[in-house]
């Protein structure tokens, strides 16, 4: 059977799989890419989300002004 499993399908749709054989829920990656980049710089101040953002977004080729 040429079929792929389910986390394999949606780890090609750019998803990651909650559990490895019935998922049932996914993740987009860029939203992990997102929390990664704001819990590295998590520090206990307001700014931290905006700029966890706009490193996030100039990674994507966004720019904010």
């Amino acid at each position: 059977c040429a079929c792929s499993t389910a986390p394999i399908q949606l780890m090609s749709m750019g998803l990651f799989a909650c559990a490895p054989l019935h998922p049932s829920l996914a993740v987009d990656m860029c939203v992990l890419e997102f929390v990664k980049i704001l819990f590295v710089r998590i520090t206990p101040n307001t700014t931290v989300w905006s700029e966890a953002s706009e490193v996030f977004l100039a990674g994507h080729s966004y720019q904010l002004s």
